[in-house]
């Protein structure tokens, strides 16, 4: 009897279940939207850690403000007021009954949880700060880019009467652009496959702190840099922003492990977006990209090195290699959707979970829109904590350039090999103390927990 009444309570929650997935997805108008963009992040053991884009205005925030503010921005981002459902494994992106709410406190809460609502973004504050915090299996830091200028906007626009938008800043009432709730991965890309592709050697050299750990609580480190001065050493040696953090970084770690036996790998975070014909998605649309550093790369001349670089990266962006990619991240949803539970998928991609990358990890968000609120904002950060070994996120915000050095260790010999590197260029930079921090992990799902600290910040 006790099997019937637990069969019956099963067949209600999948039906109730079936009737949200077939109610609606990213916008009212969707329906039976499954996650394939960012489905690897859904099956981490404790969850995937949220990442935080941290907007630090000089003035306290003001949480009447933010919450109107809020509701303006969410007028034209109905794909972020959603939750996630799993069924047989997959997860469906659903319209969320709850209304997004900022809230005042220190401490981030697990996305998908109660608390916040079962969203898969969540607004928080406290004192100058203003947190972003968002689900890497829902969208990706370009997707949440246009959301959080448009937050600052509509807040500036409160606060400090602010009342001309940034140029390409979206409003309220602006329509959704083409594609921006579509799915880059539902389907399969043609490409030349009889072009000949750059090709690396995946070993690297490893760093010493490069190995998977259990400890929870991260560090970071701040580093500011003025624009104009870094711009400047940029436009004399032919680099991009990316590419000279990655070669000022790669010089600091042969400097410090002289004896380094493989290529130093700056392993740099790429949008896919416009070789996918996909340019206005929200969804993950990322992929990795290295800049390999050599010996024999060591003894070319900063302009040599940055030149080569830009070859490298060019190659990388080349539309039949990124659709050819693409094709391969599809084929690991391909291999998901053979298993019929949670379990089994999770069991698969549990062995992606030990896997690191050498030697570090980069990612350059952009330049934040902020228009005349930029006189008004300290700096703009992005972090989360899971990292193992060494990341690097940097962000352009008004006059500065903000470098967050993410680690699973407290030391702070990287960041200052990197900054005897820039005043070797003559740069000047101001660096934190360490910062303990935790982001913590989703709630989408039961899972097992692991005790956490409280977030410090």
């Amino acid at each position: 009897m006790g099997n019937i009444f637990h069969d019956i309570c099963d067949a209600l929650v999948n039906n109730e279940k079936e009737m949200m997935i077939r109610k609606s997805g990213s916008t009212k108008e969707g329906s039976n939207e499954k996650i394939r963009s960012g489905q690897s992040y859904l099956y981490k053991r404790y969850g995937m850690e949220s990442e935080v884009i941290e907007v630090r205005f000089k003035q306290k925030v003001s949480g009447s403000l933010l919450n109107q503010a809020l509701l303006q921005a969410m007028k034209r981002y109905p794909y972020f007021n959603t939750k996630i459902i799993e069924k047989d494994g997959d997860f469906y992106i659903v319209q969320n009954e709850q209304s997004m709410v900022a809230r005042r406190t220190k401490n981030l809460v697990r996305l998908g949880h109660i608390s916040c609502g079962y969203h898969l973004v969540d607004i928080t504050y406290y004192d100058r700060s203003l947190f972003v915090s968002f689900h890497h299996a829902l969208c990706d830091g370009r997707g949440i880019m246009p959301f959080v200028e448009t937050l600052i906007y509509y807040y500036g626009q409160l606060r400090y009467d602010v009342q001309t938008p940034p140029q390409g800043v979206r409003l309220a009432e602006d329509p959704l652009l083409c594609g921006e709730t579509v799915d880059p991965f539902l389907q399969k890309y043609d490409f030349d496959e009889n072009k000949k592709f750059i090709e690396f050697g995946r070993e690297a050299y490893t760093i010493p702190e490069n190995v998977p750990s259990e400890e929870v609580t991260n560090y970071r480190y701040e580093i500011r840099v003025p624009v104009d001065s870094y711009m400047k050493v940029c436009k004399e040696n032919n680099a991009t922003p990316v590419i000279l953090l990655a070669l000022l970084m790669s010089h600091g770690i042969a400097e410090m492990y002289p004896d380094y036996d493989k290529p130093i790998h700056a392993n740099i975070a790429a949008d896919m977006r416009d070789a996918l014909d996909c340019p206005n998605t929200f969804k993950n649309c990322v992929k990795t990209m290295i800049l390999p550093y050599s010996r024999a790369f060591s003894q070319k001349s900063l302009i040599e090195e940055a030149t080569a670089y830009r070859e490298i990266l060019n190659a990388q962006r080349d539309r039949d290699y990124c659709r050819k990619e693409a094709n391969a991240m599809a084929g690991l949803s391909d291999k998901l959707d053979s298993f019929d539970s949670y379990e089994e998928k999770q069991k698969m991609m549990a062995f992606f979970e030990g896997m690191t990358l050498d030697t570090y990890i980069v990612s350059y968000l952009g330049i934040f829109k902020l228009g005349e609120n930029a006189k008004h904002i300290d700096s703009i950060h992005l972090y989360n904590s899971g990292t193992t070994g060494l990341g690097i996120n940097m962000i352009c915000c008004g006059d500065s350039f903000i470098f967050d050095f993410k680690q699973n260790f407290s030391s702070d010999k990287y960041v200052k090999a990197f900054c005897a590197e820039l005043k070797s260029c003559n740069i000047p930079c101001e660096a934190s103390a360490a910062i303990a921090f935790i982001t913590p992990g989703d709630s989408i799902i039961k899972r097992d927990l692991r005790k956490e600290q409280d977030t410090q910040r």
